[in-house]
């Protein structure tokens, strides 16, 4: 392959030298780094794993995914969205990085342009050279005020090379769900400029806002542009399962199998089997889970825009807020790594998120309310030493 630098590229490494002094000391770290929820994963799939391994489900499986589980996903996608989608148009995979990665390998040549949203997941732009190292990065600021599409950017960066937008929703690290008119505007420039779109929802079951999440899959005139990535690893606090999935047209599905079969052969046969059980019993034991992240944003929300030097908005779903610390003058490196240093607090620099974010912080509030209330106190005083 094509090796490109920006792949060993580390644009926290200052933060991450903070954290192992901060270590080397004995002192307390209060993590608010990782995008792990604060669930455990619910017993009836461990109890349904063991039962498969003891059942025999320890073999090999198709490379496209087991049947049932691709049955499952394609009637609770078709239940929410009205549009049809069966078994044919699913293909499971070991992780969701694996679905987004294969989704740009199966629509990717060289020298297409892919526009990406940002801030975007970190993995984002290394995975677009990794399928193509000959692909245009071709990122997309967000608007900053509301963290909104900004459609007028959008348009101007299509060109007729233009192959896919890859984009999250609800974003991560904003938290922001798109409108249903930019879903709709979206839709109708990628049918006129067959144009791609790689939608990632991993967070669609985390929203504790009163927006309504609206998904570029509710549209059956947009189905044959799509490909949707998803899995349980959010909803289900099932991240190191390695679970995820793409949704797809036929032939777009048939190529990720294909790939996948080349690559991984087949997604772990009794996990697979285990996450069938999910359609069994839904997810009810998310209302609970949305109340909480609710009341950790809006109290740190209320914490951050008490500040002189801090502002945020308040997200939609997900469980990140994303600080603006402009006014302190420092990079998101240098904040992160003196407020570690400092406070013990761990929060991630924004530039790991696009290069034009540096002047963010990205804090994850997927843990306990007390520990939310601690660490906002322990930012508000470390920010009064800064004015």
């Amino acid at each position: 392959m094509i090796w490109n630098e920006k792949l060993d590229e580390k644009p926290t490494q200052e933060f991450a030298k903070a954290v192992a002094e901060r270590k080397k000391t004995g002192n307390e770290i209060i993590s608010m780094g990782l995008g792990e929820p604060d669930l455990k994963t619910p017993d009836y799939i461990i109890e349904a794993m063991f039962k498969a391994i003891k059942g025999g489900y320890t073999q090999y499986s198709a490379a496209q995914g087991l049947p049932e589980l691709r049955r499952a996903i394609g009637e609770e996608l078709t239940s929410c969205s009205n549009v049809s989608y069966s078994a044919d148009n699913i293909v499971v995979f070991p992780g969701i990085k694996a679905a987004v990665y294969f989704s740009l390998c199966s629509t990717l040549e060289p020298g297409d342009e892919v526009i990406y949203c940002t801030p975007c997941y970190v993995s984002y732009p290394s995975q677009i050279l990794l399928a193509e190292p000959n692909a245009k990065l071709v990122p997309l600021d967000l608007n900053r005020e509301d963290f909104s599409f900004n459609m007028d950017s959008f348009k101007e960066k299509i060109t007729d090379k233009t192959k896919v937008l890859l984009l999250a929703n609800p974003n991560n690290p904003t938290g922001n769900i798109y409108d249903k008119e930019i879903i709709e505007e979206i839709i109708q420039i990628c049918i006129e400029k067959n144009i791609y779109i790689i939608s990632d929802e991993v967070y669609d079951k985390l929203v504790f806002s009163d927006k309504e999440l609206v998904t570029f899959s509710q549209y059956e005139e947009i189905r044959d542009l799509l490909i949707i990535v998803n899995g349980f690893s959010k909803s289900h606090a099932m991240t190191g399962w390695r679970l995820g999935y793409a949704v797809a047209n036929k032939e777009l599905a048939r190529k990720m199998s294909i790939l996948n079969f080349n690559v991984n052969t087949n997604t772990t046969t009794f996990i697979q089997k285990a996450a069938c059980t999910i359609f069994d019993h839904g997810f009810d034991h998310l209302i609970e889970y949305n109340q909480k992240l609710k009341k950790r944003m809006e109290h740190f929300h209320e914490q951050i825009n008490q500040s002189n030097v801090l502002s945020g908005v308040l997200p939609d779903a997900g469980f990140f807020y994303f600080v603006n610390i402009e006014e302190t003058g420092m990079t998101s490196n240098e904040f992160a790594a003196k407020l570690v240093l400092e406070t013990g607090v761990a929060a991630t620099p924004g530039v790991a998120f696009g290069d034009n974010w540096d002047n963010y912080v990205r804090f994850s509030l997927a843990v306990p309310f007390e520990v939310v209330e601690r660490a906002a106190s322990l930012l508000m005083k470390f920010t009064e030493g800064l004015k």
